[in-house]
């Protein structure tokens, strides 16, 4: 009996990549022959404990390697998809990233502690409202991370989050054809004027190479305050004020964007 229940257990696990102790419980039947079983399956090697209560299946046929578990599967199955994905990772994930983080960032509306597993961190970030997201399929495996759009908005109003402003610049070029109506709906979601004028100044320095719709651009200059505001936020110091936007940017910018 026992040997069947480790096997259903092994086989639900592989089948969905991850298992966790609520699920390896309606198996056995008890908690307790649950927590034996996913303890016996991982020294084993068929599992490898995430955390508690969480375990990652591995196949057979890799059980005396060193199985790297997919990091965005893993993250998107902990947070129960419940959120999106984000910042530097949806980068990756859109194929834009100019290189690959040692952290694994997640939009939640719930308030979780970052965790390690594999050398990698996994950082939950707090969101009031989860919005923007689109589904992708990994390995036939659909997980939830932010569209191009918040993903671009995301990133300028968190860069310390996607590898600083050089990393997203360079990145961003590749988000070519973003909707002018979803900025629009995500720039009001958020409601805060000094994203206007961010993302206009980027867009204007973009727009031949991502298409940007100039109608767009006369949207988001209507939108232009009097107050100044710094393109990487938490930024101080000396800086260049473009007056069409009134943003303060780095003196290199110009230098920095010839580079993008």
């Amino acid at each position: 009996m026992q040997g069947s229940i480790q096997t259903k257990i092994y086989l639900t696990a592989l089948r969905h990549r991850f298992i966790r102790l609520a699920e390896a419980s309606e198996i056995a039947g008890k908690e307790k022959t649950a927590r034996m079983t996913l303890w016996r399956l991982a020294k084993q090697g068929s599992l490898q404990r995430i955390r508690n209560g969480f375990y990652a299946a591995v196949p057979p046929e890799r059980k005396d390697s060193s199985y790297e578990v997919n990091r965005y599967l893993l993250f998107d199955r902990a947070m129960n998809s419940s959120g999106a994905l984000a910042f530097h990772s949806a980068l990756e994930l859109h194929g834009a990233a100019q290189s690959r983080f040692n952290s694994v960032f997640y939009l939640t509306t719930d308030k979780k502690r970052p965790f390690e597993f594999q050398d990698i961190t996994y950082r939950p970030v707090w969101t009031g409202e989860i919005f923007g997201r689109t589904t992708i399929r990994l390995d036939d495996i659909p997980i939830q991370v932010t569209n191009k759009e918040r993903t671009f908005l995301d990133c300028i109003r968190r860069p310390d989050l996607c590898g600083g402003l050089e990393e997203y610049l360079k990145s961003v070029e590749a988000f070519t054809l973003m909707s002018p109506l979803r900025l629009l709906d995500y720039l009001e979601r958020f409601g805060e004027r000094s994203l206007y004028q961010r993302a206009g100044l980027i867009l204007t320095y973009l727009k031949d190479r991502i298409k940007v719709d100039e109608a767009l651009l006369e949207t988001l200059r209507s939108k232009v305050g009097q107050s100044a505001y710094y393109l990487a936020p938490g930024k101080r110091g000396t800086g260049r004020l473009v007056k069409e936007w009134n943003v303060l940017v780095p003196r290199n910018f110009e230098e920095l964007m010839r580079y993008v």
